[in-house]
């Protein structure tokens, strides 16, 4: 819970008495710029017009203590001015709509966990489940960890800004299009609305009074777990907020997935008077690929609505990693459409968690846009180890590997060792199409690993007991990549030990 400031917060409060007041949404995301120094960006989207209040600049709060005063940096120039000598003056995205960017570069002392906020005053009027909005600040969060990893961190990236429209009693859908530039796995958790308690002056507390929007009888307003939000369906027209975090999570050297960081988005859906139905896009079905496959996936989209024109596009991390990036051109008609997807993999694209590709089917019906989201998930997996032997040595046996094909990456993830698992026989065992490294249902268990990528041979001695003879054992090997992800398993060798050597098979205390 977070003080009112007041002495930062008394000039901009006086400001109101004059002109209306404008907040509508909004987040906070930060980059990494080397060791504990972050590029962080605000955008808000406000009113716009001669009687609205507008912010030149506005005030960042690090988490650390400290603070700045940002000044906007989109649009045109402002001209200089006493007060915004620097600013620009934002981005009118249709009418009375504004876009503002404002960006700062902080360094943190030291390792830590930082809330970076911004509280302003105060929200647009009028929004429906926000008690006398007109007059409740408006603040949103994002969370930064310097964490057991080390490193940089980056925060997810949204992609679609966060004004809406839906259609009265019609399913709506959004979705941010967010994807992590480190390759975390992102989860979605809806929150309430958050600004100030008037009783105590508190900031970044969920408002009073505040509703999530009304569903209808045995309708729905739930986030999923790629992030889409869907209300089925509105009820009252009128302008509604709704807030919610994407996390990012990484897994720890113990398996364990550990939070890393959140954006908080505070977004608005305007609801109006149409008879518009969504497009709905095809079902689509999740893809594991070995690293260096070249993927191509139809897309397609439909709309009952005679005569709505549809376009497709798509979003997400293969349109952002480390080249060869995906493709996917934006394609429209009438009624139905497709659209072809390409990626060709590489080395540099394996990591523990999949890529989502968020698909966005759009009309184009007046007076409201009615969208529908799906997503696709890609898996790229390193391939395997090759041309694993096993030769017998006394009570020991010497496994042999090639090195694995993703051995000269010069961006992105690497393999740093191999990890050998054993079984007593030789039934073969096959993983599935997204089985990565070696599951226990497969009989195998783990018995060691090398040094580094350039390691390629391994000695079981059974932990120096040595192996029995007339057992068979069967052998894998995995790679390991930097972030903990594996490859497929490498092909199974089975072998025994050799009689070559004099055994004694049987002892007793008074003769042998």
């Amino acid at each position: 819970m977070i003080k009112k400031l007041y002495i930062c917060l008394l000039f901009l409060a006086c400001s109101f008495l004059l002109k209306a007041t404008h907040n509508r949404a909004g987040e906070i995301t930060y980059k990494c710029l080397g060791g504990y120094t972050y590029s962080i960006t605000l955008v808000t989207f406000t009113d716009d017009g001669p009687s609205i209040a507008d912010r030149c600049k506005l005030t960042i709060y690090f988490g650390d203590g400290d603070s700045a005063q940002v000044y906007r940096e989109n649009g045109p120039s402002a001209g200089s001015s006493s007060e915004c000598p620097t600013s620009s003056l934002g981005i009118v995205i249709k009418p009375s709509f504004k876009k503002n960017v404002y960006s700062c570069v902080h360094t943190y002392n030291g390792p830590g966990n930082y809330l970076i906020y911004m509280f302003d005053r105060n929200r647009n009027s009028g929004v429906l489940n926000v008690p006398n909005s007109v007059n409740q600040p408006f603040y949103i969060e994002t969370y930064l960890s310097f964490n057991q990893f080390g490193g940089c961190n980056n925060s997810p990236v949204l992609t679609r800004d966060p004004l809406d429209e839906a259609c009265l009693k019609k399913c709506f859908y959004h979705n941010p299009g967010a994807y992590d530039p480190d390759g975390d796995s992102l989860s979605y958790q809806l929150v309430m609305c958050k600004g100030e308690d008037p009783l105590t002056g508190d900031i970044g507390v969920t408002i009073p009074g505040y509703q999530y929007p009304y569903p209808g009888s045995g309708g729905t307003f739930a986030i999923d777990a790629y992030g889409t939000i869907t209300w089925c369906s509105p009820q009252a027209n009128g302008e509604y907020n709704v807030a919610f975090y994407i996390k990012e999570w990484r897994k720890n050297i113990a398996g364990n997935w550990i939070l890393t960081g959140f954006v908080m988005r505070d977004m608005q859906i305007i609801v109006n008077n149409c008879t518009n139905d969504p497009p709905d896009i095809a079902a689509m079905i999740d893809t594991c690929v070995v690293a260096g496959t070249l993927i191509t996936k139809t897309f397609k989209a439909v709309d009952t609505n005679i005569g709505n024109i549809v376009t497709l596009s798509a979003t997400g991390g293969p349109f952002n990693a480390t080249a060869p990036i995906a493709t996917f051109p934006t394609v429209a008609a009438m009624s139905t459409v497709t659209g072809t997807f390409n990626w060709q993999t590489a080395c540099a694209h394996v990591r523990t968690s999949p890529y989502q590709v968020t698909v966005k089917a759009e009309d184009d019906d007046a007076p409201v846009k009615l969208v529908d989201f799906k997503t696709y998930n890609i898996t790229v997996v390193g391939p395997p180890p090759l041309n694993l032997s096993a030769t017998p040595l006394g009570t020991s046996v010497k496994l042999i590997w090639f090195k694995s094909a993703c051995n000269n990456v010069g961006l992105g993830n690497k393999v740093i060792r191999y990890k050998v698992y054993r079984k007593a026989d030789c039934i073969p065992w096959i993983h599935s199409p997204c089985e990565t490294g070696v599951p226990p249902s497969s009989g195998f268990s783990y018995i060691g690993q090398t040094a580094s990528i350039n390691d390629t041979t391994f000695t079981d001695t059974n932990g120096g007991a040595g192996l029995s003879y007339g057992v068979n054992y069967s052998y894998v090997v995995v790679a390991v990549y930097a972030d903990g992800s594996l490859s497929y398993a490498s092909n199974q060798v089975c072998v025994q030990l050799k009689r070559d050597v004099p055994i004694i098979i049987n002892v007793d205390v008074l003769a042998t």
